[in-house]
């Protein structure tokens, strides 16, 4: 049976929020992702209002949910370093997350530049939550 540690799952989704909140900022990403789903301030704004704590409520659930399933492969992998967790979680975002745009790409019309914001922000976070979660084991 595998066990888990819920604390390496915690500060993975931590810091995937933070990855996320500078993604999807002016600095890197957030004006073109602005531009391509086709938001602006004022729809920002008018998700403030409605309160957008819930939309980080559910992400961030969203996002446990998904490094608790990464921690579990990496613990059943018998994944032990760092490199070893990050390993793992590149192959996840291959094996699922890239092949997932590449149906969007063709199917859903999204555009490419906004499929590689997108997926690219995923396989960052992939990457160092699982190097967070195979270097806590």
């Amino acid at each position: 049976m595998t066990t888990l540690s819920f604390w390496p799952i915690i500060v993975a989704s931590i810091v995937a929020f933070g990855i996320g909140a500078l993604w999807y900022s002016p600095i890197l990403f957030g004006r073109e992702w602005m531009a391509l789903t086709k938001l602006d301030d004022a729809d920002l704004a008018r998700k403030r209002a409605r309160g957008m704590w819930k939309y980080y409520l559910t992400q961030l659930i969203a996002t446990i949910v998904m490094f608790g399933v990464l921690a579990f492969v990496i613990a059943d992998t018998s994944a032990r370093t760092a490199l070893d967790g990050a390993f793992v979680g590149f192959l996840g975002w291959l094996g699922f997350t890239l092949t997932e745009a590449v149906g969007a790409l063709m199917w859903d019309k999204k555009p490419f530049k906004l499929a590689m914001i997108q997926v690219v922000g995923t396989l960052v976070n992939l990457v160092v939550g699982g190097a967070i979660i195979g270097a806590w084991r």
